[in-house]
C-alpha cells in the first residue's frame, strides 16, 4: 500500500506538537475544557473540517467531520487534565506548576493530538484517492471520572460510524485487546440530628453513623457479589470535625463495577439496600445523586488484528540522547523497578494467544456498544511510571512521548485507510458487533442524569 499520505503527519509536525503543548499548558478538569477543546476545534476548522459542537449538552463535547459517506471513520480525543496534580515539565523531581492547578497526568493531551494527526493523514488519503468515506474526531471531554462519552452515546451520535479508534498514552506499545468493566459512581447523602454529643447524645441522630454502618454492610456484602463485581468507596464529607457533636450531616461516594451493564444494575441494587438498611438502624434520611457511568467495553478482534498490523509496518519511535538522560533520572523516582528495565518501550507486543481479564473501566465502553470500537497503548513513558502521578505530567512534553503521539497519528491513520481499502474487513467487524451486542444499546447512565458542568 502506498503510504504517503502519511507524510501529512510529518509535514505538520510542528502545529500537531504546539496542538499537544497548548493542551498540555492549559490542564482543564471534566467538563470545562475550553481552552482545549477550543484550540482543537480551531486547528481542524483551519484545516478544513466541519464541526458540530455541544454534543450531549456538554459544551466542550465536538464532532468534526471531513469527507462525505461511508465508511465512516472516528478517532477518538480525550483533553481533559486530573485534578490538583500540577507538576513541571521536564523536571525529574515533584515541583508544582505556578502557572496551573491541574496536570495531565493520564497524556490526554497526547491523546487528543494523535488523534487529530490521524485525522489530518486520512484527509490527504480521502482527496488523493477520490474515494467516498468520511474521517471525523470525535471530541470527548470529561473522561476522568465524568463519563462524557456516555452522555455523548445517548444522543446517538457514535451510531453512524463504521468504526472508532483511539490511543492511549500508556508505558508500552501494543493493541488494547481486554475488555473493561461497566461502572457507576454514585454519591449518598445522609441527614440526622446535631445534639450535643456528651449532655444530650440520646437526642441526637448521626448521619456519620449512617455512612459507617452502610460501609461496614457494604463490606459484608462482598463475600456475595460475583467475583468480577468491584466495589469502592470515599467519605467525602464527614459531618465536621467536632466529635463532641452528634453529626446531622454526611456523604459517601460509591463507585460499582460489574461484568456488563445488567450485571451493574443488579450490584447498585444491593448497595441501595445497604444505604436504606444503615438509614433505618441509624434514624437517619439519605438520598442518592448518580454522578457518572459507563459501559462496559466491547473488543473487536478483526479491528485489533487490523491495528496492530498497522502498527508494525511503522517503525516505532527510539529515544534520543536528551530522552535517555531525562529517563535515568525519571526511573530513580519510580518504585519497584528493577536496574535493567528499559527506560523506554520500544518494542510492540504481540496480540495475546489469551486474553487475560482486565477490571478498570472507561467510558470508551460506550463508544463500542454504538460501533466497532479499537484503542491502541501509545509507549510514551519510562516503564513503570505511575498513571495519575506527577512522572506522567513531567514526562508529557518530552521529546520521546511527542514522537510517540506522532507515531500514533501514523498508526491510527494506517489502519483507518487499510479499512477503506478492505471493505471487507468492516463488515466482518460489523458482524462480530452484532453478535457481541445483538445490536442494542442499554446506556449504563440514566436518562434523567446530566452532566455535573
Amino acid at each position: 500500500m502506498n503510504m504517503e499520505f502519511l507524510s501529512t503527519i510529518d509535514t505538520k509536525q510542528d502545529e500537531i506538537i504546539k496542538l499537544a503543548d497548548t493542551i498540555w499548558e492549559n490542564p482543564e478538569i471534566a467538563f470545562k475544557e475550553y481552552k482545549s477543546s477550543g484550540a482543537i476545534i480551531s486547528f481542524l476548522k483551519a484545516n478544513g473540517f466541519t464541526v458540530e459542537e455541544n454534543i450531549g449538552g456538554i459544551p466542550t463535547a465536538f464532532i468534526a467531520s471531513y469527507g462525505s459517506g461511508h465508511p465512516e471513520i472516528g478517532f477518538i480525543a480525550e483533553f481533559d487534565a486530573i485534578a490538583n496534580l500540577s507538576q513541571v515539565a521536564q523536571v525529574a523531581v515533584q515541583q508544582k506548576d505556578p502557572s496551573c492547578v491541574h496536570g495531565h497526568a493520564c497524556g490526554h493531551h497526547l491523546y487528543g493530538a494523535g488523534a487529530v494527526a490521524a485525522a489530518l493523514a486520512v484527509q490527504t488519503y480521502l482527496k488523493a484517492s477520490g474515494k467516498a468515506g468520511t474521517v471525523k474526531v470525535l471530541g470527548c471531554p470529561g473522561e476522568e471520572g465524568g463519563s462524557g462519552k456516555a452522555y455523548m452515546a445517548r444522543t446517538g451520535v457514535f451510531r453512524s460510524l463504521d468504526a472508532a479508534m483511539g490511543g492511549h498514552p500508556e508505558c508500552m506499545w501494543a493493541v488494547r485487546t481486554r475488555p473493561s468493566l461497566a461502572c457507576c459512581n454514585i454519591l449518598y447523602k445522609f441527614d440526622g440530628r446535631a445534639s450535643h454529643a456528651g449532655a444530650k447524645p440520646h437526642l441526637g441522630r448521626s448521619a456519620l453513623d449512617a455512612v459507617e454502618l452502610m460501609n461496614v454492610a457494604v463490606n459484608f456484602l462482598r463475600e456475595h457479589i460475583p467475583y468480577d463485581n468491584r466495589v469502592h468507596y470515599a467519605i467525602t464529607d464527614a459531618g465536621g470535625t467536632a466529635p463532641n457533636v452528634v453529626q446531622p450531616h454526611a456523604e459517601v461516594m460509591y463507585m460499582m463495577r460489574a461484568k456488563d451493564n445488567a450485571d451493574l444494575n443488579s450490584l447498585c441494587k444491593r448497595v441501595h439496600k445497604c444505604a436504606e438498611g444503615a438509614a433505618i438502624a441509624t434514624e437517619t434520611t439519605f438520598s442518592s445523586e448518580f454522578h457518572a457511568a459507563s459501559s462496559n467495553l466491547i473488543t473487536i478482534s478483526v479491528l485489533q488484528k487490523n491495528l496492530y498490523k498497522a502498527m508494525a509496518a511503522i517503525p516505532l519511535p527510539q529515544p534520543d540522547e536528551a530522552d535517555i538522560a531525562f529517563a535515568r533520572e525519571i526511573a530513580k523516582t519510580i518504585v519497584d523497578r528493577k536496574e535493567d528495565d528499559p527506560l523506554y518501550p520500544t518494542e510492540l507486543l504481540p496480540l495475546p494467544d489469551v486474553i487475560s481479564p482486565h477490571f478498570g473501566s472507561t467510558d470508551t465502553g460506550d463508544v463500542s456498544w454504538n460501533c466497532p470500537t479499537v484503542q491502541m497503548h501509545v509507549g510514551c513513558w519510562v516503564p513503570g511510571t505511575p498513571n495519575h502521578g506527577w512522572q506522567t505530567v513531567a514526562q508529557g512534553k518530552n521529546g520521546f512521548a511527542r514522537r510517540a503521539m506522532l507515531y500514533t497519528g501514523k498508526a491510527l491513520a494506517l489502519a483507518a485507510v487499510q479499512l477503506f481499502e478492505n471493505p471487507e474487513l468492516l463488515a466482518e467487524a460489523k458482524k462480530e458487533h452484532l453478535a457481541k451486542t445483538d445490536g442494542v444499546y442499554e446506556p449504563a447512565m440514566p436518562a434523567d442524569v446530566m452532566p455535573h458542568l
